[in-house]
């Protein structure tokens, strides 16, 4: 995988050894940091897949680097692991600030590699919808979040490429339905609707969820996530939607984020998938499908 490269930033030399052994068993390339200035030239010269740092004291250190990657290669994922006692408004800051994964030590050196890998996907996946951004496949609610919100079209071509894949890697794989008015019923206020559902949705759930147009509708797509995580997020984000400050304090608004409804569907467990979708369900599945 010559591609992903691994930064290693950490003041401590004793675990360097080992990751080398357990990053080249997996082929991947990798350069070690003993502190920021060394971590920033390396990054200046090439961009890291993943980065592995441990705790800087006092926060603000640790802020700085996070921050810094973030803002420069926001596709780099960032885990941190640590023995460091980090409390509870310090963990939260830390992942405000950027932070995508954290590991407590002591932990089994191979445990890594299960972090890095998830990282790795999450990567592909971000870097694949950045690569689309510059194509006529987002929905206009786009320009306004500042978040990808796909068309109807596309979307739909997610949910026949995430089935291909479901299906010859025996994953699951998770649509969530969010039945919204006709812009007939609600036309006052049918764009604010619409932009403030899209916040809601595309801040709540995972970077590489894909969340498009269906229908008039919105749909979300979960890859790897089973019937009870999917069932699990949709009662979170109903909670969220009729809870979102903005559909509270607008008289309009509120009655209808409170009607709002969801339907999830599971592949291959569940059936009943709408007839707008049937089409590619039909054209994936000779044999098991949404039942």
């Amino acid at each position: 995988m010559p591609d992903n490269h691994i930064l290693l930033l950490d003041p401590f030399k004793n675990l360097l050894n080992t990751y080398q052994m357990i990053f080249e068993e997996e082929k991947y390339p990798f350069e070690t940091a003993s502190n920021l200035d060394e971590a920033y030239r390396l990054f200046e010269a090439k961009r890291y897949s993943v980065i592995i740092i441990e705790y800087f004291p006092p926060m603000e250190t640790t802020e700085e680097i996070i921050k810094w990657v973030r803002k420069n290669t926001p596709e780099t994922y960032i885990i941190m692991v640590t023995n460091t006692t980090i409390d509870e408004a310090t963990y939260e800051k830390l992942f405000a600030t950027g932070l995508d994964d954290l590991i407590l030590k002591p932990y089994p050196p191979e445990r890594i590699l299960v972090h890095i890998k998830k990282g790795l996907r999450q990567r592909d996946l971000l870097l694949r919808k950045q690569e689309l951004e510059a194509q006529f496949i987002l929905d206009p609610v786009t320009s306004k979040i500042h978040q990808l919100i796909f068309d109807s079209a596309y979307f739909k071509k997610c949910l026949h490429q995430e089935l291909k894949r479901a299906k010859r890697h025996n994953h699951s794989l998770s649509l969530l339905l969010v039945q919204i008015p006709g812009k007939e019923k609600v036309s006052d206020v049918y764009e604010t609707l619409c932009t403030e559902l899209a916040k809601v949705l595309r801040r709540y759930v995972r970077e590489e969820d894909i969340v498009g147009r269906e229908n008039g509708n919105f749909g979300i797509l979960l890859p790897e996530t089973d019937q009870s995580g999917s069932h699990a997020l949709m009662r979170r984000l109903i909670n969220l939607i009729q809870t979102h400050p903005d559909f509270q304090s607008d008289k309009a608004l509120g009655p209808i984020a409170q009607d709002l409804s969801i339907q999830a569907y599971t592949y291959p467990e569940m059936s009943l998938i709408p007839e707008s979708l049937k089409t590619v369900i039909d054209d994936i599945d000779k044999g098991p499908t949404f039942h």
